[in-house]
């Protein structure tokens, strides 16, 4: 049994111990925040291994070659060629059969970086993340495959093309996550016990703009589980938890911004990337934190 860890395929200098023979990895460091990897195996016997995220990024991939049967908790599936997948799960452990004729390309995207490159389109993904874990299979979506097949070609090239590279990974990005779906946000009225519960989920919710709960958290200490804990936010309040946290999140930042720097109120609002909450704080306001500041200071 293997042991792949994505702290190995998206680096320099992967560790050569317990990979599996014919291994190879080809990793470029795009921006912070923002990995690709070209993994390809050219064995002859299919082999057993585990995957271990690691990091906590978004793994966007698109399969080339072969097929792979995944399991993890109570649930599995088969990837087969031209298949998409997202998943979101920090320390969790994938069970892979994979075959000896392998090839896969994978993107790996902060959720800060991701919530910064795809704007509006975050909107889609970020209550998943938020919740602490997704893992979403796409059948064939031909121009996300296409978009991948660009960045293969780009990436088994000179690594000169690095501007290139980036270029389509973006591409491959967007599409792939224009294919996502998320849970479906419908549901029955709520009841009066229900509202009474979000209304302490909404305040336990904010109760820490800096190092906000999971929805997973969220779910125990309310004794709703996770789907109706969605549902009824976006019942009740009229938006995703993810949107209603960063909404107050991003007012507070604002009147942070009144007395202390840029710099400094990303911080105390737990961003460890003045970029991201810039970018964030934009999306919000339709101006830069720099901006609102300087006319809080006019």
């Amino acid at each position: 049994m293997y042991e792949l860890r994505s702290s190995e395929f998206f680096s320099d200098r992967p560790s050569a111990a317990g990979n599996p023979p014919g291994a190879d990895v080809k990793p470029v460091d795009l921006q912070p925040g923002m990995m690709v990897s070209l993994v390809s195996f050219q064995g002859e016997k299919e082999f057993q291994a585990t995957a271990v995220n690691d990091r906590s990024c978004v793994h966007f991939s698109c399969l080339f070659r072969g097929a792979v049967d995944v399991a993890f908790g109570c649930r599995g599936f088969r990837l087969e060629t031209g298949n998409l997948l997202t998943s979101y799960a920090p320390g969790e452990k994938f069970c892979l059969n994979l075959p000896g004729n392998y090839q896969n390309v994978e993107l790996m995207v902060t959720p800060d970086a991701l919530s910064a490159l795809a704007g509006s389109g975050y909107d889609r993904i970020g209550g998943d993340i938020f919740r602490g874990f997704c893992v979403y299979r796409n059948g064939n979506n031909r121009r996300a495959c296409d978009a991948a097949a660009r960045l293969a070609r780009l990436m088994e090239g000179d690594r000169s093309q690095r501007l290139l590279i980036h270029a389509a990974a973006l591409e491959f990005l967007a599409w792939h996550l224009d294919a996502y779906q998320s849970e479906d946000e419908g549901g029955a009225p709520l009841s009066l016990r229900e509202r009474k519960l979000l209304a302490v989920a909404r305040e336990r919710l904010l109760q820490d703009l800096s190092n906000p709960p999971t929805i997973a958290e969220l779910a125990r200490e309310t004794g709703l589980n996770q789907l109706k804990l969605k549902r009824g936010f976006k019942a009740l309040f009229g938006h995703s938890v993810y949107a209603l946290f960063q909404r107050e999140r991003m007012d507070r930042a604002r009147v942070l911004l009144q007395q202390n720097k840029v710099t400094e109120t990303a911080m105390m609002l737990g961003y460890s990337n003045v970029s991201h909450f810039s970018a964030a704080f934009r999306k919000q306001f339709g101006v830069l934190p720099r901006e609102a500041r300087r006319g809080a200071l006019d």
